[in-house]
This record gives structure tokens, sequence and C-alpha cells, in this order.
């Protein structure tokens, strides 16, 4: 299995608020984790950073029993950095309004757990075929499943980034977890919105299909993320099962 990450500020922040990390369990099980902070002041940099800090290095000291003790801690330590966010946000008035999205791909033999608060993506690629794993949690996407608007139409771009679920958005950070078999030449990519909202999915799926090492696949999908534009902070994870 090959893992490649990378988060870059893109050409029109002046701050890189999206955190990525991959961190192993002493039994050689992986766990990959993105997040992409809101906030005034620095706030978004250190939500994002504690999440993805919290949930890895706990994850180092956790030993894989069974499916679903696993997801149980999972659930418990997505409830825990989700309390320790909201509390440093009480604590210091400057992080009062900070969150973060957090997408999280836990692998064990051969199948992962996936969970997702917030618009930060997941896709599969298998047999060539590019499948979106997540529902964004957004308000756009709210709106949308509501009917009160429709796909594609322009939205006020104040409420593009907008989410309605996240970790530090309330107390309550229920997350639903998925177990997803993990076949002979998958490709698992995390994603923040900063790439998904500048490089289509045609866009990604022909990336992810190229003869190209993990780490050119996520620089490529990178590049095209700033060539295009380039509005936000830009991250991906690919876990490639190189078949």
């Amino acid at each position: 299995m090959e893992v490649a990450a990378n988060s870059v500020i893109g050409k029109q922040r002046i701050s890189n608020e999206d955190y990525v990390g991959y961190f192993k369990n002493q039994q050689g099980a992986l766990i990959a984790i993105l997040a992409d902070g809101v906030g005034g002041s620095n706030g978004g940099e250190i939500a994002a950073s504690t999440a993805v800090d919290f949930i890895g290095q706990a994850f180092q000291n956790h030993h894989i029993s069974s499916i679903i003790d696993t997801k149980a801690w999972l659930s418990k330590t997505i409830s825990d950095v989700n309390n320790k966010i909201v509390e440093m946000g009480i604590e210091d008035e400057s992080l009062s309004k900070m969150a973060t999205t957090v997408v999280v791909a836990l692998f064990f033999g051969n199948q992962y757990l996936l969970t997702h608060l917030g618009d930060s993506r997941c896709y599969l690629l298998r047999s060539s075929q590019l499948k979106q794993l997540t529902v964004d949690h957004s308000y756009i996407n709210f709106l949308i499943e509501k009917g009160e608007v429709k796909n594609g139409e322009n939205i006020d771009f104040n409420l593009q980034n907008v989410i309605v679920k996240g970790l530090g958005v309330s107390s309550d950070a229920d997350v639903d977890i998925s177990n997803i078999q993990f076949r002979p030449g998958d490709q698992l990519l995390l994603c923040s919105d900063g790439l998904t909202k500048m490089v289509s999915d045609e866009t990604i799926s022909k990336i992810l299909n190229m003869r190209l090492s993990g780490r050119q696949k996520v620089d490529r999908l990178i590049d095209t993320a700033n060539d295009n534009g380039g509005k936000d902070n830009i991250s991906a994870i690919l876990i490639d099962d190189l078949g």
C-alpha cells in the first residue's frame, strides 16, 4: 500500500488552514486524516491541526481487536476531539469561532472504516471508475436536498463555504461510520474543497488513472487546482492498494 499526501496554501489565501496526516499503530494498521479549518485569527489552523494530531496520536496507541470495537473507538475519539476544540474556543475568545471539517479512513487488513464531518470528501477509484463516497455536510447541499436550490445554480459566494456539521460546530459530533472492502487496485482519495471546487470529478478520475506514482498524482491534482485559480488551500491524501 502506497500513501502520498500534500497540503498547499493555494494562490489567494494568506495562510494554510488545511492539515493532513497519516499514522500507524503498533500493529501496522494505517489511519489517514484530512481537516479543513475555519475561524477568525489563526483558529482554523489550530482546529485542523488539533483534529489531525489528536486522532492520529490516539490511533498510535489503539490496538485493533475487532471491527465493532474499532468503530466504537473511532466514534468516541471524534467526540473527544470535538469536545476539546469546543473547550478551546470557550477558554480563548479569539478561538471562539474556530471549527474544522474532518475526513478519516482507517485501514486494517483488506477493509477500512470511513467517516467525515463537513465538506471535505473521499473518493474511491475502482476499475478505473471514480465514485464519491461522502456527502457534503454543507449549507449548499442542505438547500439542494430540501429542493430550495438546484445543483449547478449560481449560489451566493458567502454561502459556499458554510458547513452544517464539523468539529467545533456544536457540542454534538455524532458520525456515521462505513465499513468498506479495499480491493486490489483500489485508490482512495481524501481531499479538501480547495481541490474539488477547482478540479472536476472527470479530471480527478483522469489523473488517478494515469501511470504515475501516488505522490505524482497528488502533486498533479494540486497543480491543476492551482492552475484553475487556487482560490483556497488545497490538500489531498491518496492511498493506493497498488494491486
